[in-house]
């Protein structure tokens, strides 16, 4: 079997323009996410997919596998498997998005995120969640998740779910985490067969197609804090965190 990581990335984000080379401390957040993921375990294939020349020429200059993909594609799981479609994957085979603003990205993030689907050959896609904080739950660029008691995802939203309209807190506040693994063959059939849904369009999260369409998403609880990237702001946290990371200190 073969496990392929997929970094999309692109120059045109809407809220940061250019943020793949933003430099957080002496690399660029392309450049970190990029080892980062080539440290995990179990996968035996790493590439990046994008639209961008500059980001070609960072990644191949750490002799990086890059994969150009039309700017056309606006949804990193979409861009991802445009890239896979390119490579001679097997159904069974697994494809893990890893998104390219998270470089504080933990390697074992990727192990844990990929369990599920080599246990169990029912579950068609993953991703890892955490638990959201106060202030999380009240960011709309912090993709909250409601799950049902199997911790399959029931609904993500960018809006504080679920309520507190009682004033009183009877369940976890879950957040989406920058980890989804797919099967192949769901993959496939998510790129071409399923049709863009509401939910998916209202909220700008492409998993809402999948639970949409009636199929299970596996939501897997990690322990570690990682923080994307979306404003300068952020890089400036992230640049803090960064200088006592451990993860950092193997490869800096």
């Amino acid at each position: 079997m073969r496990i392929v990581v997929g970094i999309p990335s692109r120059m045109g984000s809407s809220r940061y323009p250019g943020k793949p080379l933003k430099k957080i401390l002496n690399k660029t957040m392309i450049e970190h996410c990029f080892i980062r993921c080539s440290l995990s375990k179990l996968p035996n294939e790493l590439f990046v997919t994008t639209p961008n020349t500059e980001i070609k020429t960072v990644i191949e200059k750490c002799n990086g596998n890059v994969i150009m993909t039309s700017d056309d594609i606006d949804r990193p799981g979409l861009r991802v498997a445009a890239a896979a479609e390119t490579l001679d994957l097997n159904d069974e085979d697994i494809v893990v998005v890893v998104q390219g603003d998270e470089p504080l990205l933990h390697p074992d993030m990727i192990d844990l995120a990929i369990e599920p689907l080599l246990k169990d050959s029912s579950i068609m896609v993953s991703n890892l969640c955490a638990e959201a904080s106060e202030a999380d739950w009240n960011d709309p660029g912090e993709i909250k998740v409601v799950c049902d008691l199997n911790m399959n995802a029931l609904f993500m939203s960018r809006s504080p779910i679920p309520s507190i309209d009682h004033q009183e807190k009877r369940a976890k506040w879950w957040k989406q985490v920058c980890v989804m693994p797919f099967r192949w063959s769901f993959m496939k059939k998510f790129n071409h067969s399923l049709i863009p849904t509401p939910l998916e369009l209202q909220e700008s999260v492409e998993m809402n197609r999948a639970i949409e369409h009636g199929y299970k998403v596996k939501m897997i609880p990690s322990k570690y804090q990682t923080k994307s990237v979306d404003t300068n702001e952020d890089r400036i946290v992230v640049e803090k965190m960064m200088a006592i990371d451990e993860i950092y200190k193997l490869y800096k």
